[in-house]
């Protein structure tokens, strides 16, 4: 007996996932399991009625496809062919043995937060991350943020990261952030290179709401506002702040029964040693 009947498949690299793709499809076949392959050339009406989206690729495909898909309201599973893939928990190379189970119900379901960015009106959901930046990285900017409207800081800096706790193992991670736990309901605000030697990357709840101000931009070049590291928003002579809070649409991540986020953490970042191992090798 499935849970998952109707499956979505996802893979914006064709070439590179031509392997993992035909094993997949394959195996969905053979367990009569109703699936379509993502064409871009139809209205994203048609796969409302899909109950799962699996993607071929890296974080970056998975978090292509939350946005892409953001209104199913289903799980994601993710097979890694990337080169880190804290979010693809499957690998190309045992999907028979790892892949039926989870669709029968061996799975475990995380519920992600993700966040939104008010600027000029619009809002902008990320899932990863929200960044302050110059188009030029050698430029120092000017900026100030406050918590809940309480002033927090004002620094001189290339730029600000504000993560998820799914984003603290990404960008914020590589500027010298925390990693959080999954079920760490939290923001975290790393600035990047500050113009400082005390400057620390700061967690407050996700129920709170960051504002960040541009006070100072250097003349000839544009700051920009970048979600998820894929859509630039030009921040505007005449509108210089923008606010972050958290949104109300969660982000569903579809793991393997036995997923271990801290077994995640030694793999992909090459944390320690296992328990199991002897460390005089």
């Amino acid at each position: 007996m499935f849970n998952y009947k109707k499956i979505l498949i996802v893979a914006f690299e064709k070439n590179k996932s031509n392997t993992a793709l035909s094993e997949i499809k394959e195996i969905l076949t053979e367990n009569k399991l109703d699936h379509e392959i993502y064409d871009e050339s139809k209205d994203n009406n048609f796969y409302l009625s899909f109950d799962l989206v699996l993607v071929i690729g890296g974080d970056g495909s998975m978090l292509s496809a939350a946005k892409l898909f953001s209104e199913l309201d289903v799980p994601f599973l993710g097979v890694n062919l990337g080169k880190v893939g804290f979010m693809a928990d499957l690998g190309a190379n045992n999907l028979k043995d790892d892949l039926v189970p989870i669709l029968s119900g061996k799975n475990l379901i995380e519920d992600k937060e993700t966040i939104k960015c008010s600027y000029d009106g619009r809002e902008y959901t990320a899932f990863n991350e929200i960044v302050l930046h110059t188009q030029k990285s050698y430029k120092l900017m000017e900026f100030e943020v406050e918590i809940d409207k309480n002033f927090v800081y004002r620094k001189r800096a290339d730029g600000l990261i504000i993560s998820t706790s799914n984003g603290s193992t990404a960008y914020s991670l590589s500027a010298g952030g925390p990693i959080l736990t999954p079920e760490t309901n939290a923001f975290v605000i790393t600035a990047l290179n500050p113009l400082s030697l005390s400057a620390r990357p700061l967690i407050v709840p996700s129920k709170s709401m960051v504002s960040v101000s541009l006070s100072k931009a250097v003349d000839d070049l544009e700051s920009l506002i970048i979600i998820d590291g894929n859509q630039e928003i030009k921040i505007k002579d005449s509108i210089n702040n923008f606010s972050v809070t958290k949104n109300n649409q969660s982000f569903k991540l579809l793991h393997p029964k036995n997923h271990d986020f801290f077994k995640t953490c030694r793999d992909k970042l090459n944390w320690s040693l296992s328990k199991y191992e002897n460390s005089s090798n």
